[in-house]
């Protein structure tokens, strides 16, 4: 007796004799209320019990996973290159770099994790038209993964549904096909090397990508940076413009490590990537950060730079300084903190303290 199930995104379509095998459960799965949800169940156990379901479950676990560690990975590669190589990538191609990865990274997970299951299972996996049975299978292309940004601080590895999946038991000559949902997974960059940094300031600054963590922002009032909450006259600081400048508190003795903060007018991971100095990426994904110390003085010939690191490395010069009398606040280094009017405005910084 043949038996051979089908299911796509829209439902089953069952043959008549196995229809007329199973009518007492779909009345049950009715009964409950929940047709498609019972019917999973009612496929899973006719094809074989619930090994054949459980081998699609796994691949489709396996690319939520699988995105998530190679976005991070991507990255994590893409940064080190270009503070390896001293070279940052060409306009607009680190996004493409990264993606191109990630398909590598995807296809190497996924085929890896199926071929396994099919040997486990004794079944066919077929993804996206493809028999999955060589470890050079590429089952991901272009056209089914792309990157969106919605913050600074990482993207998301979106995975297009619609894939067609097919588990094959080729002794009962019977089929399980679905197709993927939608797969969106969000990849952090926090903890990776800015080589924006690590380039322009000649080799010399280290900096870690960390989000400040007094930001806040109301969608009455704006960014607030609360960058001077309480005043230090003793010792001539803000805080928490202080806490921003200092960072990470100089981990493994290496020399602070100014944290970022959200950035209409900054620059996106990529656009650090590719060293530009401007950005066409939307606002709500750029950042920037802080120069601390003075390392370009020699070049610049002069102090009086702002320490944004965007404004620093095209010699903005700095006219605002965060002064306590006569006396004018310095970064962790000793260095006197300069800024843009421009930015003194968007912090929200007071004339004098």
């Amino acid at each position: 007796m043949e038996a051979v199930i089908k299911m796509d995104d829209k439902g089953y379509a069952f043959t008549p004799l196995s229809l007329l095998m199973i009518i007492p459960v779909v009345v049950i799965a009715i009964a409950y209320g929940n047709i498609i949800n019972e019917a999973s169940l009612i496929g899973s156990l006719i094809t074989g019990g619930d090994v054949t379901y459980t081998s699609a479950t796994t691949i489709i676990t396996s690319m939520q996973k699988g995105a998530a560690d190679a976005g991070r990975n991507s990255a994590y590669n893409a940064s080190r290159q270009v503070v390896d190589d001293k070279a940052f990538y060409a306009s607009g191609t680190s996004k493409n770099a990264i993606r191109n990865n990630i398909i590598a990274a995807l296809n190497s997970h996924i085929v890896n994790t199926t071929i396994e299951v099919s040997r486990q299972s004794g079944r066919d996996i077929y993804i996206n038209n493809i028999l999955i049975d060589s470890y050079n299978d590429t089952p991901f292309t272009t056209s089914n993964v792309n990157i969106t940004q919605t913050d600074p601080y990482g993207f998301y590895v979106n995975i297009k549904g619609g894939l067609p999946i097919k588990i094959v038991q080729k002794d009962r000559d019977q089929v399980y096909e679905l197709r993927t949902p939608d797969i969106s997974t969000y990849v952090s960059i926090e903890g990776l090397e800015d080589p924006y940094i690590w380039i322009y300031t000649k080799y010399r600054s280290s900096n870690v990508i960390y989000n400040y963590p007094y930001y806040a922002y109301s969608s009455v009032y704006g960014p607030d940076f609360q960058f001077d909450v309480d005043v230090d006259k003793v010792n001539n600081r803000i805080y928490h413009l202080w806490d921003c400048l200092n960072g990470t508190n100089n981990p493994s003795t290496i020399t602070p490590r100014p944290f970022y903060f959200p950035d209409p007018s900054g620059l996106s991971f990529f656009d650090r990537l590719e060293g530009k100095n401007t950005s066409t990426e939307a606002g709500g994904v750029r950042m920037s950060t802080f120069i601390i110390g003075d390392p370009l003085l020699e070049d610049h010939g002069r102090s009086d730079i702002s320490k944004v690191d965007r404004e620093y490395f095209t010699a903005v010069i700095g006219t605002y300084t965060v002064k306590f009398g006569n006396d004018e606040m310095t970064d962790p280094l000793g260095s006197i903190f300069y800024l843009s009017n421009a930015y003194k405005t968007y912090f929200n910084l007071a004339n004098s303290y």
